[in-house]
């Protein structure tokens, strides 16, 4: 995704939250059967491993989802209440992938 496919997203989109990630989305401007991912994770996340642990997980979870089929542009913007999880050693993959749970069933609903 380049510059202009998020600020495509930002204005307009449908927005699902949870405590730790946002999901912006609408329908794709490119023709095609299946949906894409932008991710957005700030240097408030974490130092770079940290940031890159999150993004791993954001398109593995992408990859294996319904949402693939669903012929969405989608943002992912991660919160910086991430930094605390790591800081406490928390799981964070447990996190996330409550978050992506959460905004896959809202997704389904909202149709």
């Amino acid at each position: 995704m380049n510059s202009k496919d998020f600020d495509y997203l930002r204005k307009g989109a449908r927005v699902l939250s949870t405590p730790f990630l946002r999901f912006y989305y609408k329908e794709s401007r490119i023709q095609g059967s299946s949906s894409r991912i932008g991710l957005s994770v700030s240097k408030k996340v974490g130092n770079a491993v940290q940031r890159n642990v999150v993004k791993r997980f954001l398109r593995e979870n992408f990859r294996n989802s319904d949402w693939l089929e669903k012929g969405d542009d989608i943002l992912v913007v991660a919160s910086p209440r991430l930094k605390a999880l790591f800081k406490e050693k928390q799981d964070v993959k447990t996190e996330l992938r409550n978050s992506w749970s959460k905004a896959i069933e809202r997704r389904g609903a909202v149709q």
